[in-house]
């Protein structure tokens, strides 16, 4: 079977039409069970467009923030093996380690890194963001945990609610998938950051914007 013509997913035999179906109900975050039973597409090929999309999504964050004063010198997100498995300095594999930066009204994470040296504000660079680090206990429900003196600077910046509200979302969404893959977190979060960043706007002609100049493949 030849692919069928698809501005948004390059290559792929599946038909624009149903693809767009499954990309509303994406926006609209329903489990890839559900979408499958919606559209009759097995949940295997579902999960490796979800997967593909959650790519996209990391990828168009970290092109935004490359251009972004404050986040401009963040980097790409780090493989597993590189990240801090214990952000507080523990033996733990469960707690991942987060750079959180905070602005009035968004987000923005990447991982943490082990080369990345003991807690310390960050200096002030004029920029309207401001950075925290944050772990998320991937073992007990995705909770952040935050240092006290990490806590006492958010709170003194008034970017706690903020935190605190993304870190809400962020449970709320991963709970339902009933545990989490290390490997999988980066493209959750990245996920979970661009819905949070756009929780007041309607995703699916947002997400046909993005895929209409970089479609998938």
């Amino acid at each position: 079977m030849y692919a069928v013509k698809n501005r948004y997913y390059k290559h792929s035999k599946l038909d624009e039409q149903r693809f767009r179906k499954i990309l509303e109900l994406f926006a609209d975050d329903l489990t890839a069970v559900q979408v499958a039973n919606q559209t009759g597409v097995n949940v295997r090929s579902v999960n490796s467009i979800f997967l593909k999309l959650r790519d996209r999504i990391g990828q168009w964050s970290e092109a935004i923030a490359s251009s972004t004063p404050g986040l401009n010198a963040v980097g790409g997100p780090t493989t597993m093996d590189e990240s801090v498995s214990g952000y507080l300095q523990s033996e733990s594999d469960g707690v991942i380690g987060i750079r959180m930066f905070v602005n009035e009204d968004q987000v923005y994470c990447s991982l943490l890194t082990a080369s990345r040296g003991p807690d310390k504000a960050p200096e002030d660079d004029g920029s309207i963001w401001r950075e925290y680090p944050i772990g998320i206990d991937v073992r007990r429900d995705m909770r952040l945990k935050i240092k006290s003196e990490t806590y006492q600077r958010a709170y003194a910046a008034k970017d706690i609610v903020r935190i605190e509200a993304f870190g809400d979302f962020l449970r709320q969404r991963l709970s339902k998938f009933k545990g989490l893959r290390r490997e999988k977190f980066y493209c959750h979060l990245k996920e979970s950051e661009y819905r949070y960043n756009n929780r007041s706007t309607p995703l699916f002609p947002l997400l046909l914007g993005m895929l209409g100049e970089s479609p998938i493949e």
